[in-house]
């Protein structure tokens, strides 16, 4: 049974850790995907701080509030995500080919591409942070880099996933959507 009241933020690394090995508690790769995108937008904020000197106050404060925000986000989709995927899980198990199913497999193949989104949005704002970062915070700076990119990669596969589920008109169109933000992806690593 999911606890949906357990949110995802108040467990410790240890018990994510735990929690990701068993099956009932619905913590797959979308819930990864998130946690790596919080990671990132934390590692971020620390490189902010520590090219505070050399960045505008306005874009330091922008950045600030940005990195903060992701982070929360990317925290609250984990939920969601899990929340998505015990609902589809349940649907599958109960009757899969009706037309029912439908709308909660593409709710679940949403979720994931909504995570994908805000990883693209937090690589953005990495690509602008990184012109005044220092030496020191570089290696930061690309793990952060590094995590996001892990991350939106780990969300379009969860979408893809449910992708032979949908009918074929809506999962093509989710089939190019999906390609889209990968294409995106890989143009950030030009």
């Amino acid at each position: 049974m999911l606890e949906v009241d357990d949110r995802i933020a108040s467990w410790s690394v240890q018990e994510l850790i735990d929690r990701m090995r068993r099956p009932r508690y619905r913590c797959g790769g979308g819930v990864a995907a998130c946690v790596a995108l919080a990671q990132a937008a934390a590692l971020a904020d620390l490189v902010r701080r520590a090219a505070r000197r050399s960045l505008d106050n306005g874009l330091e404060q922008e950045m600030a509030h940005v990195f903060g925000s992701i982070a929360e986000r990317a925290l609250a989709r984990a939920d969601l995500d899990r929340a998505a995927l015990h609902e589809l899980l349940s649907t599958l198990r109960s009757n899969p080919a009706s037309s029912e199913s439908q709308p909660v497999i593409e709710h679940a193949t949403l979720v994931p591409l909504g995570t994908a989104d805000l990883g693209l949005e937090l690589l953005e704002m990495l690509a602008r942070l990184a012109p005044a970062v220092p030496a020191f915070a570089a290696s930061d700076l690309e793990a952060a880099r590094a995590l996001c990119r892990s991350g939106i990669q780990a969300a379009l596969a969860m979408a893809r996933a449910n992708l032979p589920l949908l009918t074929t008109p809506r999962a093509a169109e989710l089939e190019q959507e999906i390609e889209r933000r990968a294409a995106t992806l890989q143009e950030s690593t030009r």
